[in-house]
């Protein structure tokens, strides 16, 4: 394939608008699909299970299995894209998530419907970080970055929320098997559009050849430790299923770390942590997303098993903090590049934890505008925080490391997700036994995730050098 070339002023001047504008329009479309995935899938559940004769366990695993294999294989991913070539990954990932569609739309067993899931977040782990890749190699670091990166985290936000509005219309008048076939014409527009239109770029230096060793512990290391923080809550956090699952993660990390650390073609190099503010914004990424997904899965809880909601109306709540996500976004970069990353990342955090206390005192009834106005207020910091420590986690890599780099802030939020979920759910029934009340484990529950949020305001300020040093 042809690797990116070096254009004259006078030709990047008569082509940058056309061209730059379709380059961002298919890596933040496709990103905008892998969120999307993500969540539709939540309102479906009852139809599948119902059309496929799911037992109530199993048809949790759907919910789950997509998460698990794109947490899993994402740091894999980011490496096969650096040295195979970030545009090539791309569209042969496309074709395999278009594959995994189909295949789950068509499912005649829920055997086939669970592989297709999980084919779906194989693909969409290599599709996110070579995306990612993608943009920082089209877009030098800088203003211009920034606002793209904005509009990418815009992307990503109007995906999961779109995901919860979108599977609940599709599922009531087109069945469920249309969320997954749906992906398909979407799929190809993206394909034939990246053809057309990205460049290639790889990591010309290093050798091809893989570290299967990390390879295997990473992914081995992550799908164990997910699936113990995701599912103990439902299993219980001492049942034999997550012990093992524990049991698993912790060696496999910690022997993936010390390998790391002791080789040359690595898939992720632990010095890459002490790059500019890499290993700090990673660190913010997984407070930050422990404290927003949490919430709003108790939020979840809240609007539909005690306010009555159904999920679309649910989803369509969560559609009013997701519009202002969206707007907010795509001004981001205009705000760091004024402000500074620092100071928009800490008045992004500060904000998102003043729009969880608004909430944190749930009523009995009548919660439906405090949780719009506090979503609101949250949705709004977050979407800066978010956008701020995804510049930080991916300036400053090496030009040969720009997918990992995406890799690893990907694998910063879903451990977040993994994290805050697990948590906040295990604290509200907690709560809840002992009071007998649903709402104060649910209050319980936000206090700890305004704690989170508290967390990442102190690791922002105590790597404040390190975020500063990002925008001169």
């Amino acid at each position: 394939m042809k690797e990116a070339s070096v254009r004259t002023t006078g030709e990047a001047e008569s082509g940058f608008r056309s061209r730059r504008f379709w380059q961002l329009a298919v890596i933040c479309g496709t990103q905008f699909l892998v969120a999307l995935d993500y969540s539709i899938i939540n309102v479906a559940a009852p139809s599948i299970r119902e059309g496929l004769a799911f037992t109530s366990g199993g048809v949790a695993w759907v919910l789950s299995t997509y998460p698990l294999a794109f947490c899993g294989f994402l740091l894999f991913g980011g490496r096969v894209a650096d040295l195979y070539g970030r545009k090539r990954v791309f569209i042969w990932s496309l074709a395999g998530f278009a594959f995994a569609s189909v295949l789950a739309g068509l499912a005649w067993s829920p055997a086939v419907l669970l592989a297709g899931r999980a084919l779906q977040g194989v693909a969409a782990a290599f599709i996110a970080p070579a995306g990612l890749g993608l943009l920082q190699a089209a877009i030098p670091e800088g203003a211009q970055r920034e606002r793209a990166l904005g509009i990418y985290g815009s992307a990503l936000s109007a995906g999961f929320v779109s995901g919860m509005v979108l599977g609940g219309v599709l599922t009531e008048f087109a069945g469920w098997r249309s969320i997954f076939l749906i992906n398909v014409p979407i799929v190809l527009v993206a394909g034939l559009l990246a053809r057309t239109y990205l460049d290639e770029s790889r990591d010309t230096h290093a050798s091809r050849r893989l570290d299967i060793t990390g390879v295997a512990l990473a992914t081995t290391g992550m799908v164990a430790l997910v699936f113990a923080l995701t599912e103990g809550e439902r299993y219980g956090w001492s049942s034999a299923p997550i012990l093992l699952a524990a049991g698993i993660a912790v060696p496999a990390i910690a022997l993936f770390i010390w390998v790391e650390s002791r080789k040359d073609d690595t898939l992720v190099p632990i010095s890459i942590f002490r790059t500019a503010a890499i290993g700090a914004a990673n660190l913010v990424s997984v407070l930050l997303i422990c404290s927003y997904g949490g919430m709003l899965f108790i939020l979840t809880l809240y609007l539909q098993t005690h306010l009555g909601l159904g999920a679309l109306a649910t989803g369509l709540t969560f559609a009013v903090s997701g519009a202002i996500a969206i707007i907010t976004g795509i001004y981001a970069g205009k705000l760091i590049e004024r402000f500074g990353l620092y100071r928009v990342l800490l008045s992004g955090i500060v904000i998102e934890t003043f729009g969880i206390l608004l909430m944190v005192g749930l009523p009995e009834d009548y919660g439906l505008a405090l949780v719009l106005i506090g979503t609101s207020v949250n949705a709004f910091g977050h979407i800066l925080a978010l956008i701020t420590t995804s510049i930080a986690g991916t300036n400053g890599a090496d030009e040969g490391r720009r997918a990992t780099a995406g890799a690893l802030i990907n694998v910063s939020q879903q451990l977040g997700l993994a994290v805050g979920v697990g948590v906040l759910a295990s604290v509200a029934a907690h709560f809840t036994a002992a009071s007998g009340a649903d709402v104060v484990g649910w209050r319980w529950s936000l206090w700890c995730a305004v704690g989170f949020a508290a967390a990442a305001i102190v690791a922002t300020v105590l790597f404040r050098r390190r975020f500063i040093g990002e925008i001169t």
